[in-house]
């Protein structure tokens, strides 16, 4: 996957097309159930790849979270912040290839984890994004499902960027709740390809998926700061989990993660690895 090229002047005319100023969120985000090619049972690998129109591919995975109250974040990335983004992170990464997820909570929901694909074009990530379900469950267990995400990056998905040049991939999951503490393997197995999975705790998931991708956690606050949110993310991550108020901080965050932590294409690496802190000197501005 991951063919085609990213056009803001088409995604102006697409958006235009299909009303999604105006639309309502069920008008433009359609499923109602889990779409059946975003199933992860459905999906042993999904694949970063060099190609004749991305030789120099980059790997960045984007994991919503989809319960009730971040369902505002995907209809904000569709109606304005999607665009700004996609120009922020194209002027300095010239082949990215972006994988949405849906996150919720697998003790409860039907869907915990939905997986998109690898995609650069305006038509096939605008689809991936708006097919992803918003589920708007969660339950009352105080975290969501994020280090699901972590596993299917971990150990589903196969990239060229580090296979081929060593150069980890990017991945940001983007919530308001604590971190879960673990997946149990019925989890695992319920909701992945792995039929003989063992429970493993997120701290160990986040080390092994840290050996593939630069992964990054941004706090969604709603007008209150909680230290149980940022503390459950802090003993596992450490300074990886950064924190925006509302809504409108999430897509320039993506774009300043991605551009403070990959190796551009113009030949300057911007931070060291798993580091979220270091922001481009002037020299590496003027690339």
């Amino acid at each position: 996957m991951g063919g085609g090229f990213y056009s803001s002047m088409a995604y102006s005319a697409m958006s235009d097309s299909r009303g999604y100023k105006t639309a309502s969120a069920s008008q433009i985000f359609t499923s109602r159930r889990m779409d059946p090619q975003m199933d992860p049972k459905e999906a042993n690998i999904r694949e970063s790849r060099d190609g004749p129109d991305h030789p120099e591919s980059v790997a960045i995975i984007v994991a919503l979270d989809v319960t009730g109250s971040m369902g505002d974040i995907p209809m904000r990335l569709i109606r304005e912040d999607f665009p700004k983004m996609m120009d922020a992170i194209i002027q300095r990464v010239k082949d990215p290839q972006i994988l949405f997820m849906g996150i919720g909570d697998y003790s409860c929901d039907a869907a915990p984890l939905q997986v998109g694909q690898f995609e650069s074009s305006t038509e096939m990530l605008t689809k991936w994004l708006t097919t992803t379900w918003l589920e708007g469950g969660g339950g009352g267990n105080s975290w969501e499902s994020y280090s699901m995400a972590w596993l299917f990056a971990s150990r589903h998905t196969a990239i060229d960027c580090l296979e081929k040049r060593g150069q980890k991939g990017i991945l940001i999951t983007i919530g308001d709740e604590p971190l879960n503490p673990e997946i149990p393997g019925e989890i695992i197995s319920r909701y992945t390809t792995e039929s003989q999975a063992s429970r493993i705790s997120s701290e160990d998931l986040y080390k092994e998926v840290c050996n593939k991708y630069h992964t990054f956690h941004i706090n969604v606050e709603h007008g209150r700061f909680r230290d149980d949110v940022v503390g459950s993310w802090r003993q596992v991550v450490g300074q990886n989990i950064v924190t925006v108020q509302g809504a409108e901080g999430v897509a320039p965050k993506i774009a300043e993660l991605v551009l403070d932590n990959v190796k551009h294409s113009f030949g300057t690496l911007a931070s060291a690895p798993g580091t979220a802190n270091h922001k481009p000197d002037d020299e590496e501005m003027m690339l």
